[in-house]
């Protein structure tokens, strides 16, 4: 078995999302439908940001360009700078 490649953005963020046994059954339904079909968009996150961006298309008219333009420009050397930590030094042995 293979490693699935990575498919959620670096500047993507960490969240948590309450879900009802309804609608934990409705994103499994959909990740078996998506399986079946060979799709590879078949993890929890693919399926909710999938249906975030079909409904805002669908229900308020908006593209994810639209959204896009909403989002302050971060630039580059912030986006390098969080992914650099410092290490603490380790504590010498007497």
């Amino acid at each position: 078995m293979s490693p699935r490649e990575k498919h959620v953005p670096d500047t993507a963020q960490r969240t948590s999302v309450c879900l009802t046994a309804e609608e934990k059954a409705a994103i499994r339904w959909v990740s078996d439908a998506r399986r079946l079909k060979k799709d590879t968009r078949t993890t929890l996150n693919d399926i909710l940001v999938d249906a975030l961006w079909y409904l805002l298309e669908k229900e308020y008219g908006k593209t994810k360009q639209d959204i896009q333009l909403m989002v302050p420009l971060v630039p580059t050397s912030e986006l390098l700078a969080e992914k650099v930590r410092e290490m603490p030094k380790p504590k010498k042995k007497a």
